[in-house]
């Protein structure tokens, strides 16, 4: 009935395909010789209007005045250009480089613009400097203004020699303005599209389209292979079939015009709605006349086809009940078989899902493994699953390998019990070596009923609770590095055959714990290695805010010991006690603190480059110091017992895991029994070819075996830590040079100005004096010119270390500048800082310079708050008192005035019995100062 409605539909299917045929062939050549006519059109009129704005900035940039580059002409001229030019929205004079020089935009910046409009500029301009012609841009936006917009430019040339670009933004609707009104009533588009694939305009919703990438269009696409030509296709967002022709222009822009197909193709829909009518029709009522002669004719096996389509549906639990004993009998049996083997996979692949959702949900390895042997447990109905991991008691010796069974699952209604021998010693004669070396999973359907698993060499070794097994499967976990443990699927019920599916399930699941198991090994690696990033960038934040040696240093000893939990962090630095004392330490509560404790018994010269006399003292904890830098005399190669590792970049550290065995910790038991110390990693801090300290980390309650992670650890820290010394030395010397005279010793200029500002401070507060002496020598400018500036020099320094011994401890002297000396008297009365400055006149005298022999030097003195009420005030005081003492005569001592008549040292005829034994006491105290 089927073949006989087809016959019937046939001819007139033909008949009228055949019609269509030919109608759509007239209507597309038709539809073709219109679009191509159109697009010609479109491509003329583009071409036109490119060419007229090329030569519209030639002739400007043509301009003798902007060829001049006349600031204030050429602004003129390319405002009246701008108001002149239909579209163009600003005009740019840009340098060869690509710099705007003169622009219509005023008080625009360049950098206001992208970045890829900047590069388009600079593009457009390398372009015509290396053509010498006007040139357009694709699609882009404004160099000032930012807006969307299509660059013209032209090279403004005088004389020959190119002096700029310029460069004009002409607004893209201008381009579709060119085309407004060609078709717009019938639906018809015109697209011009750039280099880049952008929309220029469009004259079917331009506002939306313009700038939008079009390199996926139909349209695009085939300009890309040919320079003209047709296409029929969906537009890419309005969904309009259209007729499209293209054309490519001589700037490599693509215009296309598309024609709506519903014009084109309108009577030929008519007939084909009308043929789709009939010929549906004519294939329904055929169709329906098949299904009814197939319900009749196969009545009887639809019940096999429903059950199967159940089964293909994914329902499992269905199956054909059709008894007969023909093919279609066999063909049930066939289904129902495959129906049970296929509930089996998807149980099982449940199970694995199951598996793989966990090991994805979760990082805790424990739950993951024991999700796993439960699930496979029940999925396989067994008594007992176990998983064992295997030990290998921290030693490379496999004799003493062991599996521990950690992980265990049992079913008491399947005969499955606890274990309570939870670990199997894996001997090499015994099956489970052969197992974990072959890799290969075991199966073993029949077992004596209490007789010995063949998991152990004999009866004896095999414990009570692993007697009961009847069948089991045995899968080695494996790894990328090797063997890591075992997974055990126990029957203990019954004797089982165990099926192919069953082994594959264990296999499965043995690699998903094996993927489990190294991505918690990578988790807990990265972890650890993010902690120690942490603390790593926590201790170089700490280094990097202070400058202050002792907090840095108090800070690393103090986190390196929390994060290793180490009983004992220490820094040892060279001091004057010893080579190595231990300067900086953290330990816990429990135990004492070791600061102060000596690395040696003996003061020794100690450092990296001692050369060999004193080898055996030249090496710490058994690193080599003399093998941390390369020796000067063999600076390549050419050392004749040159190893790898021998550069400070590659210093060993001291791992010691037992120090009471290791030879190494022999020359320093002495400290290390002061520590405690059971274990310890040591790190030299080494910088610029120096030791310059020693990192020790202690374990003092017990012996540790150290981690490679704990020892990479304080090797990145000892590094920084030997960064951060130097660095804190090296400001501390940077910082005494900045306060300090070169030529004297003594304190600079500044630094005299904001001590003597300090003290002036506490004398308010304290309601005490402070004294103030201006110290110049005489004739200096006479013993410079006569014994020349090395005699000058020495004899700035005689008085400068004059200073130094016979001033006190809190007095602070400076280079005022020249031959001019200050010195600071902190709680010192005039009448006491007379004293000392006829001390200095006198010391001056009597010491003579080596080259020149006696000089002499005038003093000034004032006191705060007696003569002067501010600093400045203070240093003008004194400074007359020292005017008075040098024209009075020089070599002596003067103290402010009011008068600022020349006043005499009183003399000791005057003196009475108070004011001498006074000045006896301040006599006394001035000679201990000396002596000091």
């Amino acid at each position: 009935m089927l073949l006989v409605c087809v016959g019937i539909a046939a001819p007139l299917m033909a008949i009228g395909s055949f019609s269509l045929w030919k109608e759509y062939r007239t209507l597309n050549s038709e539809a073709q010789r219109a679009t191509t006519a159109q697009v010609a059109t479109a491509a003329r009129t583009l071409n036109y209007w490119l060419g007229a704005e090329c030569d519209a900035i030639r002739s400007v940039a043509a301009i003798p005045a902007i060829q001049s580059i006349n600031p204030d002409t050429t602004k003129k001229i390319l405002a009246s250009e701008l108001q002149t030019q239909s579209g163009w929205i600003e005009v740019t004079l840009f340098n060869s480089e690509g710099f705007p020089q003169i622009s219509t935009v005023e008080g625009a910046k360049a950098s206001a613009t992208s970045v890829a409009a900047r590069l388009t500029v600079r593009q457009l301009i390398k372009q015509i400097v290396t053509t010498n012609k006007p040139q357009i841009s694709n699609y882009t936006t404004s160099p000032m203004l930012g807006k969307p917009a299509i660059l013209v430019g032209a090279p403004v040339a005088k004389e020959g020699r190119l002096s700029g670009v310029l460069v004009a933004a002409i607004q893209p609707k201008t381009v579709n303005n060119l085309f407004t009104g060609l078709g717009e009533q019938s639906g018809n588009n015109v697209t011009v599209v750039d280099r880049n694939y952008r929309v220029i305009c469009r004259t079917i919703a331009n506002d939306y389209f313009q700038g939008k990438d079009f390199s996926h269009a139909k349209t695009t696409l085939a300009a890309a292979k040919v320079d003209k030509g047709t296409v029929e296709c969906v537009g890419i967002a309005d969904k309009v079939k259209r007729a499209y022709a293209f054309e490519r222009l001589w700037n490599g822009w693509v215009v296309d015009v598309g024609v709506p197909t519903d014009s084109i193709y309108g009577a030929a829909h008519d007939w084909l709605v009308i043929m789709a009518v009939l010929v549906s029709c004519a294939i329904g009522m055929s169709v329906l006349l098949a299904l009814q002669s197939t319900a009749y004719f196969t009545r009887s096996i639809s019940v096999l086809v429903r059950e199967a389509l159940s089964v293909g549906r994914g329902d499992f639990t269905k199956r054909v009940n059709v008894t007969a004993a023909d093919e279609l009998g066999l063909l049930a049996r066939a289904f129902n078989e495959m129906a049970g083997r296929l509930e089996m996979d998807q149980e099982q692949k449940s199970m694995v899902e199951k598996l793989s959702e966990a090991i994805r949900h979760s990082l805790d390895l424990d739950e993951i493994l024991n999700t796993t042997v439960r699930e496979l447990g029940r999925a396989l109905g067994a008594s007992r699953v176990c998983l064992a991991l295997i030990d290998n008691a921290g030693t490379p010796d496999v004799g003493d390998d062991e599996l521990v069974f950690n992980h265990v699952w049992w079913d008491p209604a399947r005969g499955g019990m606890a274990l309570d021998h939870r670990s199997i010693l894996i001997t090499s004669n015994s099956v489970l070596r052969t197992i974990l070396d072959q890799g290969a999973i075991l199966s073993l359907d029949i077992l004596d009923e209490g007789g010995p698993t063949p998991l152990f060499e004999n009866s004896k070794t095999s414990p009570n609770d692993w007697r009961n097994i009847r069948s089991l499967i045995a899968c080695p976990i494996t790894t990328a590095s090797g063997p890591i443990g075992l997974i055990l699927v126990h029957q203990c019920d019954r004797l089982r055959v165990w099926m192919e599916s069953e082994l594959e399930l264990v296999e499965a699941v043995t690699r998903h714990v094996a993927l489990a198991m190294e991505h918690a090994h990578l988790y807990n690696r990265t972890k650890r290695l993010a902690e120690q990033e942490m603390l790593i960038n926590h201790i170089v934040r700490s280094m990097r805010s202070s400058l202050d040696l002792d907090t840095i240093l108090n800070t690393v000893t103090k986190e390196l010991g929390i994060a290793l939990k180490a009983d004992r962090c220490q820094i040892a630095q060279p001091r004057k006690e010893g080579p190595l004392v231990v300067t900086h330490e953290f330990h816990q509560d429990q135990i004492g603190s070791g600061k102060g404790f000596s690395l040696y018994p003996d003061s020794l010269e100690f450092h990296p480059n001692m050369g060999n006399s004193n080898i055996g003292r030249n090496t710490l904890l058994g690193i080599n110091l003399e093998r941390l830098s390369a020796h000067p005399e063999y600076p390549d190669d050419s050392r004749p017992d040159n190893r790898d590792g021998d550069t400070l970049q590659e210093a060993p550290l001291a791992v010691i895991t037992n120090v009471f065995n290791d030879s190494r910790t022999l020359p320093f038991k002495e400290f290390l029994d002061n520590c405690q110390a059971q274990s310890l990693i040591a790190a030299p801090l080494l910088n610029e070819n120096r030791l310059v300290g020693v990192l020790i980390v202690h374990q003092c309650t017990s012996m540790k075996e150290w981690k490679p992670s704990e020892v990479q650890l304080v090797a990145s820290i000892a590094d920084q830590v030997a960064i951060a010394i130097s660095h804190a030395r090296l400001f501390a010397q940077v910082k005494h040079q900045a306060i300090t005279d070169g030529l004297t010793g003594l304190y600079n200029h500044i630094y005299f100005k904001n001590r003597l500002a300090e003290e002036i401070r506490l004398s308010q507060r304290k309601s005490t004096s402070c004294s103030l002496l201006m110290i110049d020598l005489d004739k200096l400018k006479l013993i410079n010119d006569r014994f020349g500036h090395p005699v000058g020099d020495a004899a700035i320094r005689q008085v400068s270390q004059i200073l130094k011994t016979l001033l006190r401890s809190g007095d602070t002297a400076a280079r005022y500048g020249g031959e001019e000396f200050a010195v600071i008297l902190p709680e010192t009365t005039l009448l006491e800082a007379a004293l000392i400055a006829d001390r200095l006149c006198t010391q001056i005298r009597n010491t003579p310079v080596p080259g020149l022999g006696r000089s002499t030097a005038s003093i000034g003195a004032a006191s705060y708050p007696k003569h002067a009420s501010s600093l400045e005030d203070l240093v003008d005081k004194a400074d007359k008192a020292l005017y008075v003492a040098k024209n009075s005569g020089r070599d002596q001592v003067r103290i402010f005035e009011p008068e600022q008549l020349p006043v005499d040292f009183p003399s000791a005829s005057t003196w009475t019995t108070g004011d001498r034994a006074m000045i006896e006491e301040l006599n006394d105290k001035m000679k201990d100062i000396g002596q000091a």
